[in-house]
């Protein structure tokens, strides 16, 4: 029984793959200059903009700070090859902002003028809409339609100093930084883990990178300058009560005190709606906002965040929306979605598809319209899926314009039915944060500064797969493990570490893995290998996420670092465990029965040898993707 075990160490030992690139680091600027230009994904969309058909239309919603304004809109252009030209136009309120030609050269940059553009609430919506010359045959699908990839947006102007609390968090925020006395107490690092995960909720999907740090108690500012579009908030115990601004390098710094039982509800106030009413440079926080609930069984689209939908086109209407297991609330199975709208003209099909794999459809009949349920599979439901409606008819060109325009809408009122998966399916990474709600007990051994900036990494990259605020409540390690909440464990060095059934554990040269009928494949080696590790456990029918290391925490942290270098790290984990050895690449450990994310291609490969000589183990490993399998049929030996 080693086979799962020997293949383990190789990737340990060889580790020379890489899951990610890293990330580009930005300009240096004076707080107060224009930011350089934001990708999308800054703001909170998606980095590519697909335009659907010959003229298709894209709205966006771009967050604006005070004083700054919108200047240009950029990025590069892909689109099929009998597209010969045309132009993009931005409108607001069906007004005319600029019109941009197209560059028929392939992979050409493209800027779409913003000067002009209204600003309501500190935020502009506009719509794109595309008007393309085509030659030949045009089928558009969704995949080949016109795109602007690596989309930035570019502001000018300078931004402007915060007055009071109520403007200290702007509207598009790059980085926050926690500073928390260097003998942080718990009550402080608890603070710093709420305000961590309520800033990352507050901005949802823009990616706001989340940094700690510390400051001798006795002072109230850091030294460090930021950034334009950065903060930096401090909490003390030791400082007055309440929120107040106060002077920083060159910024005005947000400070929280008060005593150990009132930060918490002095954090909560800072990112609730509550916020608005603090005019002055300082407030005070009455009670905190409830905590998540667990959702009904029967709730219904609109509820998860689905809105009525819409969309026309010459070839085949397409509606995707997603569903997604945080809005629910805890880990889902046997998922049923009454899907109801209408269609134009009659005739055709109603296809239902989760990924590529068609689950449900029925003839489009006279009536124009549709009501029907559909079960999503249990191996196709992960944290989100994206469920897609199409309407497929015979009545389209290929000449541009050749074909009948079609139509089709899906109405939200429609109910979504669920049971509590117990245990979470799909498993592992898969089954976070969903496994850890409505609420979950957070635990450290050592609760000092890096622990602390443990869990704030931990629980920010948590809280950036949910649709909803997660609940954390810190608590002694005792308490964590003792309650039947679901947890997350810190034990950096590994001491202190509770007795857990973990996929992957070692002792001195024994590395353990857990088979997925409970038994334990085992290989000594020498000299010993050590790693850090974020492992997903069972205990006692709930879920535990444990950050560990092999006596040595610089090996759990440079796997935190590599997590959050990345935003798309944390949603593509898969499987088990995620293991790190010093100086080398993660690797995934996955059961056999674990779902892939998809974003993984169908490119991935890999392949491993092992070679077991007295005492030493040399496996050589080349994973594209860094996903390890473990065998699910295994025979006993003696």
């Amino acid at each position: 029984m080693r086979g799962p075990a020997l293949l383990l160490v190789g990737l340990l030992l060889a580790g020379i793959a890489s899951i990610g690139a890293p990330s580009t680091p930005a300009a240096q600027a004076a707080p107060g200059d224009p930011p350089a230009p934001l990708n999308l994904r800054d703001l909170g969309s998606s980095p590519t903009i697909a335009f659907p058909g010959q003229q298709g239309e894209v709205s966006l919603s771009l967050a604006i700070p005070p004083d700054l304004a919108l200047t240009e809109l950029r990025g590069v252009t892909q689109y099929p090859a009998f597209v010969t030209g045309g132009n993009i136009d931005v409108l607001q309120e069906g007004r005319l902002i600029s019109r941009t030609p197209i560059n028929p050269a392939v992979n050409s940059p493209i800027s779409l003028s913003l000067r002009g553009v209204r600003v309501e609430r500190n935020a502009a919506d506009i719509v794109l809409r595309t008007y393309l010359r085509t030659a030949g045959s045009c089928l558009f699908d969704p995949d080949s339609g016109l795109r602007i990839q690596n989309a930035t947006v570019t502001y000018g102007g300078r931004e402007a100093a915060p007055n009071s609390v109520a403007e200290f968090l702007p509207p598009v925020l790059r980085k926050l930084t926690i500073f928390v006395p260097d003998d942080v107490r718990p009550a402080e690092g608890a603070a710093a883990v709420s305000l961590a995960t309520a800033v990352i909720a507050n901005y949802g999907a823009a990616t706001v990178e989340i940094e700690t740090d510390s400051l001798p108690r006795g002072d109230a500012a850091p030294d460090e300058e930021i950034e334009p579009l950065e903060r930096q908030i401090v909490i003390n115990s030791a400082l007055p009560d309440g929120l107040s601004l106060g002077p920083g390098a060159g910024w005005p710094v947000l400070r929280i005190g008060g005593s150990e039982d009132d930060l918490e509800t002095q954090v909560e106030f800072l990112t609730s709606d509550l916020s608005s009413i603090a005019v002055s440079s300082a407030a005070v926080a009455g009670p905190p906002f409830a905590a998540p609930q667990l959702a009904p069984e029967v709730t219904t689209l609109a509820e998860l965040g689905v809105g009525d939908q819409r969309v026309s086109a010459t070839g085949w209407p397409t509606i995707s929306f997603g569903v997604d297991q945080t809005r629910l609330g805890r880990p889902s199975q046997n998922v049923r979605i009454q899907l109801k709208g209408t269609y134009t003209p009659m005739g055709g099909q109603i296809a239902v598809s989760v990924g590529d794999r068609v689950i449900a459809s029925w003839p489009a009949d006279s009536s124009g319209s549709y009501n029907s349920w559909v079960d999503i599979p249990a191996d196709l439901l992960t944290r989100f899926t994206e469920v897609t409606v199409t309407y497929n008819h015979g009545d389209v060109g290929e000449q541009c314009g050749a074909g009948v325009r079609s139509s089709l809408s899906l109405d939200s009122s429609g109910e979504v039915r669920s049971e509590v998966a117990d245990p979470p399916t799909p498993s592992g990474f898969a089954s976070l944060p969903q496994a850890l709600m409505p609420r979950n007990s957070l635990a450290w051994t050592r609760g000092d500064v890096a622990d602390v900036a443990r869990a704030v990494a931990l629980m920010s990259g948590l809280q950036r797969l949910s649709a909803v605020r997660l609940g954390v409540d810190v608590v002694p390690l005792d308490d964590a493990m003792s309650a039947s909440a679901p947890a997350v464990v810190i034990a950096a060095d590994g001491q202190g570490l509770p007795e857990l059934s973990l996929p992957v554990t070692a002792d001195g040269g024994t590395v353990s893995v857990l088979n997925p009928d409970g038994r334990r494949a085992e290989v000594l080696l020498s000299p010993t290998v050590r790693f850090g590790s974020l492992q997903v456990a069972r205990d006692a029918g709930r879920s535990v996420l444990v950050a560990t290391s092999t006596n040595d925490a610089a090996d759990l942290d440079a796997l935190l670092d590599w997590l959050a270098a990345d935003p798309d790290r944390w949603p593509s984990l898969n499987g088990d465990a995620l293991l790190q050895v010093s100086g080398q690449e993660p690797v995934l450990v996955v059961d056999d029965d674990a779902q892939q994310p998809e974003s993984s291609t169908g490119d991935t490969s890999w392949v491993a040898f092992a070679v077991v000589g007295v005492g030493i183990v040399v496996v050589a490993a080349v994973a594209a993707t860094l996903i390890l399998r473990r065998r699910r049929q295994r025979t006993a030996e003696s």
